[in-house]
């Protein structure tokens, strides 16, 4: 009997020693599990690794911040490893994502998709925004408009002395560039802080009108104002990567990288077009900015993203105009 005690604490004890695999991922993010993030990229993910790796990796998402809130807490969760992967705005931390930002320059890209796939075809130049953590995906939405409640926007006078939500640094300096004040705010707290009056208008993109119902609260929407998209990313504990076997390795790469990313991007074009018509079938005046008004938009804004990219390379040490021409698509004027 005590030799038999003997060996079962003997196996006990190099069962503990022995690593453990980690074969069960936590995917934190801070939106609801009805966002078209959730339902068409992390639960879809989830699904297809489970299936590939014939249960051997699972990924179980936790939304509407379970493992944490704040959305600018994102990618401190992935690095310390309170959650394995992480949904991460680059621009919710511009400090560390010195060069993720510039690329809501607005004028760079034109949709989604378009975005994507040339960030991924110049995805190395991003490598030190992101060296404390695995890069699984990097995406963006459509190009942002503008929300008002209580005064429609149809010229550049229209803007002057109104508070603006904005989600990025440059558009902070365009903003007031334009007359604005800007207001930084993550999406989250869009609804809220139209409809109680802490600003006066969103600058936004269409897909969020559907997942924040900002159809409810407004009144007027600019379509065409000259807007910068967002840039997204899903990262992953350097730790966890290196705990999973080379299978499981293999299984999330195929199932991430640019793959995942132009699903990601699909999803924000399906998803802006359904807010714009909740827009339209919520009776919000849609306005276009005719030639002229566009013009004086246009050529206001040209000075602060100059100033911004010379500013943000010199701080830095790398030239801010170059890394953005990097990806501009060939023939494409600079804003």
């Amino acid at each position: 009997m005590l030799r038999k005690i003997l060996a079962g604490a003997v196996a006990t004890l190099l069962t503990c020693s022995m690593p453990v695999r980690a074969d069960e991922l936590k995917l934190a993010h801070f939106m609801s599990p009805q966002h078209p993030m959730d339902r068409f990229v992390m639960t879809p993910l989830a699904e297809r690794v489970a299936a590939a790796s014939g249960g051997d990796l699972t990924i179980k998402v936790y939304p509407g911040g379970e493992l944490g809130a704040g959305a600018n807490q994102q990618y401190r969760r992935a690095v310390t490893g309170i959650a394995d992967i992480a949904f991460n705005l680059p621009q919710y931390t511009p400090a560390q994502f010195k060069r993720s930002v510039l690329l809501h320059v607005p004028g760079l890209f034109t949709s989604p998709q378009e975005a994507t796939t040339r960030i991924w075809s110049q995805i190395g130049a991003l490598d030190e925004d992101f060296s404390e953590v695995r890069l699984l995906a990097f995406w963006t939405n459509n190009p942002s408009m503008l929300l008002t409640r209580d005064k429609p926007v149809r010229s550049l006078a229209d803007l002057r002395g109104m508070k603006v939500r904005i989600p990025d640094p440059v558009s902070g300096s365009i903003i007031e560039a334009w007359g604005g004040i800007p207001v930084s705010l993550p999406a989250t707290e869009t609804y809220n802080a139209l409809s109680t009056g802490i600003v006066d208008a969103l600058l936004i993109d269409a897909s969020a009108v559907g997942s924040y119902k900002l159809n409810e609260i407004t009144r007027y929407a600019t379509v065409n104002i000259p807007g910068a998209l967002s840039t997204f990313s899903l990262i992953m504990n350097k730790a966890s990567w290196d705990r999973l076997s080379p299978a499981q390795q293999a299984v999330l790469t195929q199932e991430t990288g640019e793959k995942l990313s132009i699903e990601a991007a699909q999803a924000f074009q399906r998803a802006g077009d359904e807010g714009m018509a909740a827009l339209k079938a919520s009776n919000v005046e849609m306005i276009t900015l005719d030639d002229a008004n566009l013009g004086e938009f246009t050529a206001a804004m040209q000075a602060p993203v100059e100033r911004f990219l010379t500013a943000q390379g010199t701080e830095h040490g790398f030239d801010g105009k170059a890394f953005v021409d990097r990806f501009r698509i060939k023939d494409q004027a600079a804003p």
